[in-house]
């Protein structure tokens, strides 16, 4: 049987050698947290459903603080108002949005049935919240 030199030359301290090693340590798998409570680790919201919630916050209030911005400056409402009714509106998008891409992820797989899902849950979810 041959033996393996695990040696190498030091190129700092000439002359001297180092014995080599290999650090698999390093790349042991980590042992994940498993809650006891819950059974399992998946999550219930994805990163879709979040993204068209925001992207819904950001739609509807920026449409709304631009159709305000007009009431303001016809003496109609303060500026304090229309930013308030803004957030209101903006929030309630946002939710109406996040429900409606939860509903066709968890309904379709896309398509005319996606579509006609995502509808359908955004309007009935601004029906709901637009009730005053």
């Amino acid at each position: 049987m041959e033996q393996v030199n695990s040696t190498v030359t030091d190129t700092v301290h000439r002359d001297t050698t180092i014995p080599q090693s290999e650090p698999l340590h390093q790349y042991a798998p980590v042992p994940q947290y498993v809650s006891p409570v819950l059974p399992d680790q998946t999550s219930v919201v994805s990163s879709e459903v979040v993204a068209a919630g925001v992207m819904g916050v950001i739609v509807a209030g920026t449409g709304t603080l631009g159709a305000n911005l007009h009431k303001v400056q016809a003496g109609d409402i303060t500026m304090g108002e229309a930013v308030n009714d803004s957030l209101v509106r903006g929030a309630a998008g946002g939710v109406a949005a996040a429900t409606a891409a939860a509903a066709a992820n968890a309904l379709t797989n896309g398509g005319l049935a996606g579509l006609a899902v995502t509808l359908a849950a955004a309007t009935g979810v601004s029906y709901v919240l637009g009730k005053q």
